[in-house]
């Protein structure tokens, strides 16, 4: 091993210690090559996002140095929210049971000016809810909200109802998968699809490849993936923390390393049920994707030195 590389390797490790995000320990334990091969694909897709960019996104939260938000959020651009119901609508959802697993990035507003008839979002975040509430309280068709932990599970009165789930999950592999169980427990067993957005390259080769495999053991196929569907503006914390992560790749295998991380990027992944998915309940019961995981952190995951306990969420109020 490069000297190089183990200088990375221990810098991220020492790194890692400082956060209690999932995600961004996820991003840090990644190998050098899943680690390198993300960061060039997020500094290209920054290089196309800035020529094209409306300046208003990232002014807008320019000044913030929190590395994660409130619950893990990082709401996505307005373009990327009417990018989803451009699909949804491309598909035939408009009468379709639609579950929202989060809506941080406000899918559901989009939804309800357009008339989509049955729409039910799932979050925990009560002033978020509260704020989706008043955005669509003269929609044509009301939207359901229900306040819920999916990291207590899905609440089983909500299973098997839906026929299109959605979801943007933190970005890391054990959060990925809990929002992945609630959404196969969702489902309808006949004709039904579920969205994922993810950075299939931040995700790592190995867990991307592992989790289609798991899926089609559950009864669904992978039928399509767009790549870098989802723009998310950073703050400028979250982006000095792109730039420090990769401080010590290789510097002729990343360029533009003067440039700022404005932007993070996922993909879009769709999967339909196959014609046996009618037995997934058994399997779901007997091959779940995951185990369930250590106590979630519902907490403003950001570094330890500026840690605040969960209960203060409760006092945000709507903008």
């Amino acid at each position: 091993m490069k000297l190089l590389e183990k200088m990375h390797k221990i810098f991220c490790s020492f790194l890692s210690i400082f956060f209690r995000s999932r995600t961004i320990r996820h991003i840090l334990k990644l190998s050098g090559h899943d680690k390198k091969e993300f960061l060039i694909k997020i500094i290209d897709e920054n290089l196309k996002q800035i020529k094209t960019e409306p300046q208003e996104y990232f002014a807008q939260k320019s000044s913030s140095l929190k590395f994660v938000q409130s619950y893990n959020q990082l709401p996505c651009t307005v373009d990327t929210r009417k990018k989803r119901a451009d699909l949804f609508e491309r598909n035939g959802f408009r009468d379709k049971e639609i579950l929202l697993l989060g809506d941080d990035d406000l899918v559901s507003v989009e939804l309800a000016s357009r008339n989509f008839k049955y729409i039910t979002v799932l979050d925990c975040d009560m002033a978020l809810l509260h704020k989706l509430k008043i955005l669509t309280q003269d929609a044509k068709y009301p939207i359901t909200f229900f306040h819920a932990d999916l990291y207590q599970g899905l609440p089983n009165f909500l299973s098997h109802n839906y026929d299109v789930v959605c979801f943007d999950p933190p970005q890391n592999y054990e959060d990925l998968r809990i929002f992945m169980n609630c959404a196969l427990k969702s489902l309808k067993y006949y004709n039904s699809t579920f969205y994922m957005m993810v950075n299939t390259s931040g995700l790592g080769k190995l867990n991307a490849e592992n989790l289609v495999s798991q899926l089609q053991i559950n009864g669904y196929t992978n039928t399509q993936k767009l790549d870098f569907f989802n723009c998310y503006p950073l703050n400028r914390g979250q982006s000095l923390l792109l730039k420090l992560i990769s401080f010590f790749i290789n510097p002729n295998s990343i360029k533009n390393r003067s440039l700022d991380y404005k932007y993070y990027f996922t993909d879009c992944l769709e999967f339909k049920s196959n014609s046996y998915a009618q037995s997934k309940e058994q399997v779901y019961e007997e091959k779940q994707i995951i185990a369930p995981v250590g106590g979630h952190f519902t907490l403003n995951e950001i570094p330890i030195a500026f840690f605040k306990q969960y209960g203060s969420h409760s006092k945000k109020t709507i903008n």
